[in-house]
């Protein structure tokens, strides 16, 4: 029964991935983001469930507030002065972008089963989420025009090194993942400050205001 709602909560981290892919509105991505973050979090229970570890459960406690809340609550606050609340020409269009989402998801099980680290995971489910998660934040980086975007999509490949580690969380000590929640917050949280100060002077998100500060 656990491990079936493993699987289950692991496909519905792929859905948020293609979710991400398909949002235009500023607004939709941090919400999307924030439930993927409570999703990891409801994965790393799951897990302690599995194998009876306190260490998990006060990393799922730890997960929800850092990826659920915080983030998004800042995140939040920065698109309040955001005038650019949709991105209306994206590189890829929205359409395009869900089907290269659904490609990379069914190249993350196709991999998985050739791969042999297959083992370390709960289930496939479990690897494959963190597999497509990984590429398609990578492909959120790449193909998005404003710093919001950019955030997001660092991450959402963050969360695929989180889903990694759960499979060797009950090895490693506690801080070691309490030291990689922090980095996230700590970086995303400068991105937020450099985002700020890019709308304040330019009064745009864009990409190509970060490109102008650098000419």
């Amino acid at each position: 029964m656990k491990s079936d709602l493993l699987a289950w909560v692991s496909l519905l981290i792929i859905v948020s991935n293609l979710y991400l892919l398909s949002s235009s509105r500023l607004a939709s991505l941090i919400k999307g983001v924030a439930f993927q973050g409570i999703l990891l979090g409801a994965l790393s229970l799951l897990m302690a469930g599995h194998s009876a570890s306190y260490h998990l459960i006060f990393l799922a406690i730890l997960s929800i507030a850092v990826k659920g809340i915080l983030i998004p609550f800042y995140l939040s606050k920065l698109v309040r002065g955001v005038k650019e609340l949709r991105d209306a020409n994206p590189v890829i269009g929205y359409s395009l972008s869900m089907f290269i989402g659904v490609v990379i998801s069914c190249f993350a099980f196709y991999i998985l089963q050739k791969a042999p680290f297959v083992h370390a995971f709960v289930s496939v489910f479990h690897g494959a989420s963190a597999i497509s998660t990984a590429g398609i934040g990578l492909f959120l980086i790449i193909t998005s025009r404003n710093v919001i975007r950019q955030i997001i999509g660092f991450l959402v490949f963050e969360n695929a090194s989180f889903i990694f580690g759960l499979s060797i969380a009950l090895y490693q000590p506690l801080f070691v993942e309490m030291g990689i929640l922090l980095d996230t917050f700590a970086g995303v949280l400068i991105m937020v400050i450099a985002a700020k100060r890019i709308l304040t002077v330019h009064q745009s998100i864009s990409v190509r205001s970060l490109e102008r500060l650098s000419k």
